[in-house]
């Protein structure tokens, strides 16, 4: 995402699109940490976990995503060499609950013990671009992966969000341990996205797991001693002695992290199969859910945060630890004011004052300075004729998500032609680059045993990876790995300076491309299938789904009769 310039030519009308999607937009994300205790999900609901009902048809207000971390999933290698092939069972159980709802696997990141998944209902699917995974080991001084993080980043809707499962040094006497091991997977962890390449780059960032942060005072207060002011329900006593609380306190560690604190009892360390906790343990506080946001990361726009809930399940008796969820909501909203008329202009204070952009801050264009720019009256610049008429507006973004949302939302229609005009002016309008995507010409036939040709249209100034490529999906596939076959697609990427001026200026304009598929290619006739566009920089890139065709069906061609079968 990139402050786009008054003088930028032929991106006012992409800028305006761009600019509807910052419109008051709220998405919900459901985090759930869980040490499962190398068990399996055997005999168990993930219902309640999840904050669902029995039924589908009884589920009120879904979340848009659900973060799914765990810590020491059984790792043995018979079961690592399962994983290579199909879903981890814990992966599986969660999306035989959400596949229907209508939820899909965007990526899931595994380190021995370590595993996170991420779902997202299908309707947001193309709105989720540059997704990446990352691993940390700080197990063994960092060559074991039994402690460490997993991670994924990705864009949505242009914000960029980080989700960090960790699992920290355990025992109450390794404090500086955890703070070590919190140090280096900040250090480490380094991502392939501009301006984005380390956790806090983004702007947000959620950071769970089971942090193994015990309580102090291990000599003065005994396991059974906490036990009792649990039971007196003196959670708020009892956690001021909290680690991860004073290590945040004194800057040591998790500084930049938020966290309500917990008013759950501990959810350390119970014994299996029931709810009493195992007194050859201190009971701790060990699996935790911390946010950051970076609010005034870009120009008249802040993003926030919203934790609506923070609780443990104490229902969940498989492990010695508790599973610990949270739902937040996050918004990005529009800083603008309105005229005594109800109309939208960018605030004065928000232009004024300076806020940075993704890299540097953004100077002010130099008209901004001029005393006669500075003592022109608002109205005679809030009622300038904007070359963006209303009509123009709903004609070009009546399809967007974004436009429905604002309409939603109560936006008048007739204030963004003075809003996007004053924004463009002064230079603070957003363009998000990422958001082009493939469209699909329509399949007529695709015959099993023989080669099939797809046509689909690449938009101007898409940009294509090195490794992008076209899978064929069962139609409702539950996840983006469940791909039947694939096929890479041409790209010019690293054969550029071998292009002349008029070719490379082809590669910028909207073109139609067709991609053959062997006939090799075996599908089942039984079923109906999707073509998705994946961006892709290659192994362990940055990938992003940016195209998804209707629904196809195959047939099979009935073969000819030979001159023997003819009377």
């Amino acid at each position: 995402m990139r402050a786009g310039k008054a003088s930028d030519k032929g991106t006012i009308g992409k800028d305006l699109g761009s600019l509807v999607r910052f419109l008051p937009l709220a998405l919900r994300i459901y985090i759930v940490t869980w040490n499962v205790s190398t068990k399996f999900p055997e005999n168990i609901s993930l219902n309640k976990l999840l904050g669902l009902e029995n039924r589908p048809d009884q589920d009120t207000a879904l979340p848009d995503f659900f973060v799914i971390g765990l810590q020491e999933v059984n790792a043995q290698p018979q079961n690592t060499l399962y994983n290579l092939f199909k879903d981890d069972l814990w992966t599986q159980k969660f999306k035989e609950v959400l596949k229907e709802r209508d939820f899909v696997v965007i990526k899931t990141e595994q380190m021995q013990g370590l595993l996170l998944s991420v779902f997202a209902r299908r309707k947001h699917l193309l709105h989720l671009r540059q997704v990446e995974t990352e691993y940390t080991r700080t197990g063994l001084g960092g060559i074991w992966g039994n402690k460490g993080a997993v991670s994924i980043r990705l864009n949505v809707y242009g914000s960029s969000i980080c989700l960090v499962n960790a699992h920290l040094a355990a025992h109450d006497h390794m404090l500086e341990e955890r703070i070590n091991d919190y140090e280096r997977i900040v250090q480490e962890q380094k991502f392939h996205v501009k301006a984005k390449e380390t956790i806090f780059d983004h702007d947000y960032v959620f950071w769970f797991g089971d942090l193994n942060f015990r309580l102090t005072g291990e000599a003065t207060t005994s396991a059974d001693e906490i036990r009792a002011m649990v039971a007196r329900d003196e959670l708020k006593q009892l956690i001021e002695k909290d680690q991860l609380l004073l290590v945040r306190r004194e800057g040591r560690a998790f500084s930049q992290l938020q966290e309500r604190l917990p008013q759950f009892p501990p959810t350390f360390k119970f014994e299996h199969g029931s709810n009493d906790y195992d007194m050859k343990r201190r009971p701790a506080w060990t699996d935790r859910i911390l946010y950051a946001v970076n609010e005034n990361n870009y120009r008249n726009v802040r993003l926030t945060a919203e934790q609506t809930s923070y609780k443990s399940h104490p229902s969940y008796s498989i492990s010695d630890h508790k599973p610990v969820t949270s739902e937040f909501t996050l918004k990005c909203t529009l800083e603008a004011s309105r005229d005594e008329n109800g109309n939208l202009y960018a605030s004065a204070t928000t232009t004024s004052r300076k806020l940075k952009t993704i890299r540097r801050k953004k100077r002010r264009p130099a008209a901004l300075h001029s005393t006669k720019q500075a003592d022109a009256p608002r109205e005679a610049r809030v009622n300038r004729k904007s070359q963006y008429n209303v009509e123009h507006f709903r004609n070009q973004h009546n399809n967007r998500l974004s436009y429905k949302l604002a309409m939603r939302n109560n936006t008048d229609v007739h204030s963004f032609d003075d809003l996007v005009t004053d924004l463009i002016d002064y230079g603070q309008v957003y363009e998000d680059t990422t958001e082009r995507t493939i469209s699909f010409k329509p399949i007529e036939l695709w015959l099993v045993g023989e080669p099939n040709t797809i046509e689909y249209v690449i938009p101007n100034g898409f940009d294509e990876g090195n490794a992008d490529w076209i899978g064929i999906y069962r139609e409702n596939f539950t996840s983006l790995s469940e791909y039947l076959a694939y096929e890479y697609t041409e790209t010019y990427k690293d054969k550029q300076h071998q292009l002349n001026e008029q070719q490379l200026q082809h590669l910028q304009n909207t073109r139609t491309v067709q991609l053959t598929f062997s006939e090799n290619v075996s599908l089942p006739l039984d079923t109906r299938y999707q073509l998705l566009y994946f961006q892709s920089t290659g192994t362990r890139g940055v990938t992003g789904l940016v195209g998804i065709s209707d629904s196809f069906a195959v047939e099979k061609r009935c073969p000819s009769p030979s001159f023997d079968e003819i009377d």
